[in-house]
């Protein structure tokens, strides 16, 4: 797919695209029991000609990946209805983005982390400039990278993790002060392989 964007009916093709592709891919869609089922919303905007990705990093006070980089997102609640409610519930809780300020684009894999949670992406388009008003209990910042970083697998390095008997490779990348690994560098490269990719 093209990373750049000469006029705004660049990124406009770009997001038709994107959820053509969507459509068409077969999402990965996981079952367990006995895990707490979670939503995270992938973000994306055209900044400065490219597509870009919303990015927070969390406070060390949450229970659960203290200091990472993440999606907006979290476990769900009784009240949502489904995971994609979940999504946009918690991404207007830690960012302050409403519902009605997403492109919504369409759904990628589920995915298991290793702190116990089955993970459901899904993907959107907002404007940019984006306003975020964080929730200080939860999120420390919010930042974009560049797609392209992650459909080239751009990493500074990687580490092999076992799990359930399998060797994975953990990658690590960096941007402006910040660290991108676990759960949400894999779901970025594995987008970028599956869908971007010509």
């Amino acid at each position: 797919m093209k990373m750049s964007f000469e006029t705004d009916g660049d990124f406009i093709a770009f997001k038709e695209e994107l959820r053509i592709r969507l459509a068409a891919h077969e999402a990965r869609e996981l079952s367990h029991t006995g895990l707490r089922h979670a939503s995270v919303m992938m973000l994306i905007m055209n900044k400065k000609g490219a597509p870009h990705v919303l990015l927070t990093r969390r406070t060390d006070t949450v229970s659960t990946h203290k200091g990472q980089v993440s999606f907006p997102g979290g476990g769900a609640d009784e009240a949502d209805d489904g995971r994609l409610s979940t999504a946009y519930r918690e991404t207007f809780e830690e960012v302050g983005i409403s519902r009605e300020r997403i492109e919504y684009l369409g759904r990628f894999d589920d995915y298991i982390s290793i702190s116990g949670f089955l993970v459901t992406c899904f993907i959107g388009a907002i404007d940019y400039p984006y306003a975020c008003t964080v929730n200080r209990h939860e999120i420390e910042s919010c930042f974009d990278a560049p797609l392209s970083k992650f459909v080239n697998q751009e990493y500074d390095r990687y580490e092999l993790y076992n799990y359930g008997g399998s060797d994975y490779r953990v990658f690590f990348y960096y941007h402006e002060g910040y660290e991108i690994w676990g759960l949400t560098a894999r779901i970025l490269t594995d987008f970028g392989e599956k869908i971007c990719r010509d």
